[in-house]
Formats: C-alpha cells, structure tokens, sequence
C-alpha cells in the first residue's frame, strides 16, 4: 500500500509558494479571470516552472483534473501511514465521525486545497452532522465579507485582492456549498490571511492568521444558540492542536482550544492516501475502537482519514476520483471536446449568471474524452479555449438514475460506466 503526503511547506499551508522574480500570477491577472482564460491560466502557471507546482496543482483541481493536479503537486512519503495501515483495524470513517462527534459541539475537518477527494468527503459528513445538530458550517475560503454566496448560489470570485480565494469555482467545492444550504446550515466566513505588519516574517504571519481565524471562531460560538453546534473546514494544519514545529506554532485549533476552553474533534484527510482512484476512504481504530493516527499525528488531530489517490492507467478512474459526488457521469458530446489546443467544458443551468460557480468544470487536451459529473437537470455545456472565447456551446439533459439511486452516497469512486447525453 502506497501512502503518500504533502510537502511540509504545503501541509503548514499558510503562505502561498514564493514568486521568482518578474514571474506574475495568474490570480493578479483579473483580466484573463474574468475572460474566463482558464486555459490560460494553466498555461501561465506552467511557463512559471516548478516553483510554482502548488499553484498550478491547485488550479488543476480547480478545473476538474485531481488527477493533473496530484502529479504537479510533487508529493512526498510521510512515515507512519503504512504502519497504522497494517497494525489498525479498517473502519468506515463516516461512522466513526458520528460516534466521536457524539459528545462534542465543534468538530474541525481540514482539506488540501489541490486534492478535491477532501471536499468529497466534507459532502458526505454534512447531512450526517445536520442530524446530530450541528447547526453552523465555517468555512476559510469564504470572504470576510460574506458576499461570495447568496440564494442557494456561489459566486466565483475573479476580481483578485484581499478577499480573493480561488476555491469557491472548483465544482467540488461549490457543491459543498449548495449542499450546506440545502441541508438549513448557517453560512460562516472566518478567515483573512494578511493581517501581520508587512515586515513581520513567516512564522509571525502564520501566528497572526491563527489567533484572527481562532478569535472569530470563538466569537461565532457566543452568537450561535445555545444548543448550536459548529462545523470548521480548513486547509492543511490549520486543524492541528498542539505545537507545532521548531517554532513552537500554535494552529487554530490549539488558539481556538485555548481560547474558549472547548477541545474540538479534529479530524485529518490530508496526510495518508489509499493507492488507487477506486477504493473506499477508510480510518484506522485499535482493538478497543480508538482511532490510530500516524506518529507525527498524535496529539494534533483526533482521527486520520485515508482517501483515494488519483493515479494509475486508467485516465477515467483517476481524473474522476470522488467527482461522482457531483453526480453521474455524463458523456460531453463530441462538438464540445477541444480539437485545435486545449479547452475548458462548462456545466450551467439555463439562466445561471456566469459569475456563479459552474456544476462541472473540466479541463481537456485534445484527444482526452472524459466525462463530466452532474445531477439530474438540463444544462447549458460550453468549450472555452485560451483566451477564454466560447469555441461551441449546447444544450443537455441528464436523466435521473435508475432504481432512484443517489449519486454520491458511497465513499468509494463510482463505476466508470458513463451515461449518454442528450
């Protein structure tokens, strides 16, 4: 069993990848953004080299490619996973959540940002913690000033700045989002990276983002009732309690724990992964039912999630790992698949305003056939190139599922078996 893990760099994840000089990101460049110059946008991030391969795996993924995303974002083994692999008891994660979330009013799940399986299994975990009466969901990649969601939509952010986040367009993440609302949770943004003095170093910045993200979670728990619960979904180690480090960094969930005297559940998906697209995520438990964790783990984080890897042959497994969370999939009609240079499919409803998060989103070089992944609903499909220009554009149905079964019930990937589009 292959377990792998992300850069240290990454997993402390609170500064972006240093810029070598005159390079210039793609999220300063409204323009192309706004464009819709996604392929663009990729191209950009590549010219960069690999100092920039966080980056340009987050935008991968962001465009419905894990499996693009995973390779570009250089990952490294992490010592411990296959040992609790081994010595642990395979256990269904969800149903361990449940009883560990049982007596507890916050519960803090991370994510890596370039690895959309995270956002998969927060899909799966909300209507579970909405019948327990967790009734809040924070969110950091929401802007301060709450204006990036309104009437069960999601806005994309394109314009840069202070606010800007870029995860709310990756379809994974947005269906996080209408799920949520869907299921009655209240919508919480609490996080701002830049607000350390410009001259304060790395360490300095990172404490200041964890005492800001800490205090206005504390302060969200004094205005919520007082049966309320709290769900808190962050990047990388933003969940970890304890210290951290040889700088002795203290997260926000330790700030957080600190602060209001509440020991949150913390749970982690980002340090261990399975070895192919197709296998169910799983956690470890010991005999008496605890939840093992990896030794760089203990006293940071409550349980440990192993997700699906987005590799091997097969291009539909690992380009579609967790995506059926979104829904079936479906064939893109043969108009619509990029012929002359790369190209970006699009998914929206009839009369959904293009600066809203589509309900797929896939990025596709020629040659490459591979599905998108909707639910049941008529669509308006669109091939953008580079520069962002609509090459084609066309209507399509999807049927609801035989037998009335859901999409995305199970943690494991769906069958690859593709419906037609009509």
């Amino acid at each position: 069993m292959l377990m792998l893990a992300v850069p240290a760099a990454a997993q402390e994840g609170a500064q972006p990848t240093p810029v070598p000089p005159g390079a210039h990101l793609p999220f300063q460049r409204s323009e192309r953004l706004s464009a819709g110059d996604f392929v663009g946008e990729i191209h950009a991030y590549g010219a960069v080299g690999p100092d920039l391969a966080q980056a340009l795996a987050t935008q991968y993924a962001r465009l419905g490619r894990p499996d693009l995303a995973w390779a570009a974002g250089r990952l490294h083994g992490k010592p411990g996973c296959d040992v609790v692999a081994q010595e642990g008891i395979s256990t269904d994660p969800l149903d361990l959540l449940s009883r560990l979330a049982q007596d507890r009013r916050v519960v803090m799940i991370n994510e890596n940002h370039f690895a959309p399986t995270s956002r998969a299994f927060w899909l799966a975990v909300l209507p579970r913690l909405r019948q327990m009466g967790f009734t809040h969901v924070a969110l950091e990649a929401l802007s301060p000033r709450g204006d990036d969601w309104t009437d069960g939509e999601v806005r994309e952010s394109i314009a840069g700045g202070k606010g800007f986040a870029p995860y709310l367009g990756e379809p994974t993440f947005a269906a996080v989002i209408r799920r949520a609302m869907a299921l009655g949770f209240t919508l919480v943004p609490y996080d701002e990276a830049d607000l350390a003095s410009p001259g304060a170093d790395r360490e300095e910045r990172i404490a200041s983002r964890e005492r800001v993200e800490a205090a206005r979670l504390a302060d969200t728990l004094t205005h919520m009732p007082t049966d309320g619960k709290l769900l808190v979904l962050a990047g990388w180690s933003h969940v970890n309690k304890g210290l951290s480090g040889p700088a002795h960094l203290h997260w926000m969930a330790e700030v957080f724990k600190e602060r209001t005297g509440i020991d949150p559940l913390t749970v982690d998906t980002t340090s261990c992964q399975l070895t192919g697209p197709k296998d169910s995520a799983v956690t470890y438990t010991a005999p008496d039912g605890a939840p093992k964790v990896i030794p760089a783990a203990v006293g940071h984080v409550d349980m440990q999630v192993y997700m699906p890897l987005p590799g091997g042959d097969d291009l539909i497994a690992a380009a579609g790992v967790s995506r059926h969370w979104l829904g079936r999939p479906v064939a893109i009609p043969a108009a619509l698949l990029p012929k002359g240079g790369d190209g970006v499919v699009e998914a929206r409803k009839p009369g959904q305003s293009a600066d809203t998060a589509p309900y797929d989103r896939l990025f596709l070089r020629p040659g490459e056939v591979l599905p998108l992944y909707l639910p049941p609903g008529r669509y308006v499909l669109t091939l953008r190139g580079e520069g962002g220009g609509i090459q084609a554009s066309t209507s399509l149905t999807v049927a609801a599922p035989p037998h009335g079964k859901t999409p995305g019930t199970e943690l494991s990937q769906a069958t690859n078996r593709v419906a037609p589009s009509r």
